[in-house]
This record gives C-alpha cells, sequence and structure tokens, in this order.
C-alpha cells in the first residue's frame, strides 16, 4: 500500500509540475509582442527549469522508491 501511494504522489507531483512548465512556457508564448503561433518545450533553457527541476526530481525519486518497495517486498 504505501509503495502504490509512494509511486502515485510521484507522478502526481511529476504531473502538475510538467502542467505549470507547460503553462508557463505558454504563457510566455502569449506575452511576446510580435506574436506567437507555437511554443516549444526546450529543456535546454535552464534559466526556467531550474526552478522545476527539484520537483521534478522529487517526482521521479517518489516513483523510483515506490517501485523499489514494490519490487522488494517479500511475499508470503
Amino acid at each position: 500500500m504505501k509503495a502504490t501511494l509512494l509511486i502515485v504522489a510521484g507522478l502526481l507531483l511529476f504531473g502538475a509540475t510538467f502542467a505549470a512548465w507547460y503553462w508557463l512556457n505558454a504563457f510566455a508564448c502569449g506575452m511576446n509582442t510580435t506574436g506567437c503561433k507555437g511554443f516549444s518545450l526546450n529543456w535546454g533553457d535552464w534559466e526556467v527549469l531550474q526552478f522545476f527541476m527539484p520537483t521534478f526530481l522529487l517526482g521521479i525519486g517518489l516513483v523510483l522508491a515506490g517501485a523499489w518497495r514494490l519490487l522488494t517486498r517479500t511475499r508470503p
């Protein structure tokens, strides 16, 4: 049960962080005064990504910890 909760919490955290980063990129594109027909998620842009990276890593860590607990548990 705890392993499942860790996996779900990690996936929710990662998903929420990704959604916030996507929204921020779209918002920045919309604020461009020259117009914007589309935008891309630039993983190389460290200026904004540095704020989102800790929660990305925390989400991945929770998923990995849950998977580890799930795979290494002893069954009766």
